[in-house]
């Protein structure tokens, strides 16, 4: 998996030359305390501690059995965590291990690596306090394929969060269509074709349609079940439509805009189509 040059790896290169280790692949299974440790356990070899692959391999089969379908990791961990991991697995075994492994590639900030030295790093509680839906990250990692590198940055969340707004926007305008099986099963197949959820997503798009987007809500994990679109628009905001109509067709247009901005002001948009006006929310985060 990790096509690794067995015979041009060279001990010491990584860490240091461990005495007793027969072949530079070798890894520890346990660990020998040298000094007392917070966690350690006795042992048939002595007092020591699980090494760090053997931890992942004894949950993941104790949870999942012997074999399971999906194991999930950074790209970082191909190289040695994750060989290390099927060695000793199917070693214990006799069985495979894994049938798919889905290694992610790196998340980058503003076209730049993570790193606790440079302190360029958020967390959702941070994308929280200024003022994002967590939601709208999410919408944004399902824009990139997750074999592909992750560009993060405030600009891209904030169109990440417009477009979801405009997804949500779909059940207000009244736009439930017939689910076509035709468009399903084109966002179906670029699923099953590794996980391509961008083309997913623009399959997606393309329909117009949020019964369809509610239907793949169980992959999509955006939350759209869980809004209560239905408005009612007040008295003083229909007759404000009504008087912006009126300032159109009389050629006012520049009036007609002022009266638009009022409406906004009170929390809803104008969207002109071709069967006249619709008021939308603006602002559907506040929901």
């Amino acid at each position: 998996m990790a096509k690794l040059d067995i015979k041009g790896i060279k001990a010491g290169a990584r860490v240091d030359v461990v005495v007793g280790k027969k072949h530079p692949t070798d890894f520890a299974l346990w660990k020998f305390s040298q000094a007392k440790r917070q966690m350690e356990w006795d042992s048939p070899w002595g007092v020591g501690f699980p090494g760090w692959h053997i931890e992942c391999s004894a949950m993941s089969m104790e949870y999942l059995g012997d074999t399971f379908d999906i194991h999930t990791g950074g790209i970082d961990h191909i190289p040695v965590h994750h060989t290390n991991e099927i060695a000793q697995s199917e070693a214990a075994t006799g069985k495979k291990f894994v049938k798919f492994w889905l290694h992610n590639e790196f998340l980058l900030i503003d076209n730049e690596k993570i790193s606790k030295s440079k302190n360029n790093f958020l967390t959702i509680s941070d994308l929280i306090k200024k003022g994002f839906d967590p939601i709208a990250f999410r919408y944004l990692c399902l824009q990139s394929h997750y074999r592909s590198k992750m560009n993060f940055s405030i600009t891209a969340l904030r169109a990440a969060e417009n477009t979801l707004e405009e997804i949500r926007k779909l059940a207000i305008r009244g736009q439930r269509l017939a689910v076509s099986q035709k468009t399903k099963e084109k966002i179906i197949q670029a699923l099953d074709d590794d996980l391509d959820m961008p083309k997913a997503l623009a399959f997606l798009h393309e329909a117009q349609n949020y019964d369809l987007w509610l239907e793949f809500e169980p992959v999509l994990g955006l939350s759209l079940e869980h809004r209560d679109l239905s408005i009612e628009v007040s008295k003083e905001v229909k007759k404000l439509l009504e008087q912006r109509e009126h300032l159109r067709n009389q050629g006012k247009f520049s009036d007609a805009d002022k009266i638009r901005k009022e409406i906004k002001s009170r929390g809803y948009e104008i969207e002109d189509t071709d069967k006249g006006p619709r008021v939308v929310i603006d602002k559907l985060k506040n929901l």
